[in-house]
């Protein structure tokens, strides 16, 4: 057996999001379609992060199990960009341990959100980007997000506390706003994990915090209390982007044999 890591990038406008459903179109099921159809074999997919429908990705990291040792994986990958939709594209193919893992392996992941903040917004950006008017203070946003950074629990930014049964306990190691031409913004959010549409309820608590509807100083009674209605709206899924899947490199493997070896 060959374990065979992918890293893709999609368009998720046309797509309900990674995982596969009966209902529609999903990132998963294309790619397992096409993969099945190249190998003539079954191909089960493992996914760092389940993107919900609408979300893009800049770098989604992925594996599966393959039993031929012949397939040349240069050719695979060309023969997959020539086969699935033009909404997906694959980025890179290699060999990776038997062991590895996309999901449990990772220690942390970057999303990106774009807002655009101006009266109007241009026909190129709108499938990528939230369209939001109101007037916004850069400043007063990047203080509020300051307040998100650190271990929390994050369970007000969470749309399924009800069902959800794991641990509501993130870290948020940093968040960045950053400017773009065209009255447009960029917010960098870097974590070692996050709950149901948490990216875009922080997103949403930020902009109304930047445009005044939510003072600065409430925001840490918002995510101490756990009131979901308090904070601010679900940003639109067409803005965010899963942008970098992070690993442990081969320099942290070396320390952590270091230090189980001193002790």
């Amino acid at each position: 057996m060959r374990n065979i890591k992918l890293i893709i990038s999609y368009d998720g406008n046309k797509y309900l999001g990674w995982q596969k459903t009966p209902i529609g179109p999903t990132i998963e099921g294309s790619l397992e379609k096409a993969l099945s159809q190249i190998l003539q074999e079954p191909v089960v997919l493992q996914a760092a992060s389940r993107t919900d429908a609408g979300v893009h990705a800049k770098g989604q990291v992925i594996n599966f199990f393959l039993s031929k040792d012949d397939i040349e994986l240069h050719k695979l990958q060309k023969g997959l960009n020539g086969l699935i939709g033009k909404e997906i594209s694959i980025l890179a193919v290699e060999e990776a341990p038997m062991n590895f893992h996309p999901t449990l392996d990772n220690k942390g992941k970057e999303y990106l959100y774009y807002i655009c903040n101006s009266p109007h917004q241009s026909p190129f950006y709108k499938e990528y980007s939230w369209h939001y008017p109101p007037k916004i203070d850069i400043a007063r946003m990047e203080k509020a997000a300051v307040l998100f950074e650190g271990t929390k629990d994050f369970s007000t930014f969470c749309n399924m506390r009800a069902t959800y049964t794991g641990s509501t306990l993130c870290h948020i190691e940093k968040i960045t706003i950053q400017p773009l031409e065209n009255h447009r913004l960029c917010i960098s959010i870097k974590g070692t994990r996050f709950l149901y549409k948490m990216v875009r309820n922080i997103v949403g608590t930020l902009a109304y915090a930047g445009s005044g509807k939510i003072p600065l100083l409430a925001i840490p009674s918002i995510i101490e209390k756990g009131n979901r209605p308090e904070a601010g709206m679900t940003a639109p899924a067409h803005g965010l982007f899963l942008n970098q899947i992070f690993y442990p490199d081969v320099s942290d493997k070396k320390q952590e044999l270091t230090e189980v070896g001193r002790v």
